[in-house]
């Protein structure tokens, strides 16, 4: 099971019959009922491929005092029900906006990791008046995958493959005990819901549309990063009317583990300016 966020309120809602696993701020609720969200920017964070919502640990506590962050698991990733993902960005964009909708919230930032971050643009593109803003941490306009990849993950839902670990994923100098804990927390998330992910960021094709996106929207990306991916994100900010780009120093993939203060800094500042 994935981990629980420390000093950080969970509990379950039911979005679309799948028990859903939040990660909030504010005061524990009773099942069912919202957790308050009345402070500063409601900041709704989009966990990345294959993961879950107890990456975004140093964040949640990093805006707490001023703002209301929320995480959650997406079907079959991490606490929440399902073993499959929803294998589509339009089904994750839905699903989100069904549990915005459950929990009564107002206008809101997205804040989205890898094909998180496809979820928020494509929100942004559908329901542009309950969007306040937009931060995309490690992605862009798109996904370029190497031809044998998804052909590897594939044979990893199927036992032919183990999964192994992607040094790419960090910066060269990045902490051991930092890696070992990204790494763990994905392996909490079943390869075929892992799979789903990878086949609905492959098959996401908005790329002519983002530039419909009018809100503030903040592109985040380490220093180490993969050459596609920063290619990707500055396509994103060539589109986007109201875009710009932060660079996080000595992080790549797993910025949100390498580097979680520098990006929580730069998401405190896009927030400030929002107001």
């Amino acid at each position: 099971m994935a981990p629980i966020l420390p000093g950080v309120p969970q509990k379950y809602v039911v979005i679309d019959g799948v028990a859903t696993f939040l990660h909030h701020t504010g005061a524990t609720t009773l099942p069912e009922e919202p957790p308050a969200s009345d402070r500063g920017e409601v900041v709704l964070c989009l966990h990345g491929t294959g993961r879950h919502g107890g990456d975004f640990a140093g964040l949640l506590g990093a805006l707490a005092d001023a703002h209301s962050p929320i995480a959650f698991d997406q079907p079959g990733h991490g606490r929440s029900g399902s073993l499959d993902s929803l294998g589509a960005v339009d089904r994750m964009r839905d699903f989100t906006r069904a549990l915005t909708e459950k929990l009564s919230l107002r206008p809101h930032v997205l804040l989205g990791h890898s094909v998180g971050a496809a979820v928020a643009l494509d929100y942004a593109l559908t329901f542009p008046d309950a969007v306040r803003g937009l931060v995309i941490c490690s992605a862009g306009s798109g996904f370029d995958f190497p031809d044998d990849f998804l052909q590897n993950a594939r044979l990893v839902t199927e036992g032919k493959r183990r999964r192994d670990f992607d040094p790419e994923a960090f910066a060269k100098d990045a902490d051991p005990k930092v890696m070992r804990a990204a790494f763990m927390a994905g392996m909490k998330t079943d390869p075929r819901a892992s799979y789903g992910d990878l086949l609905a960021c492959d098959g996401w094709q908005r790329a002519d549309e983002l530039s419909q996106i009018q809100v503030p929207t903040l592109i985040l990306h380490g220093d180490a990063e993969r050459g596609s991916v920063v290619a990707r994100a500055n396509q994103l900010i060539d589109r986007l009317p109201n875009g710009r780009k932060a660079v996080i120093a000595k992080a790549g993939e797993m910025l949100l583990y390498e580097q979680p203060e520098a990006v929580a800094a730069e998401v405190r500042s896009f927030l400030e300016g929002l107001a």
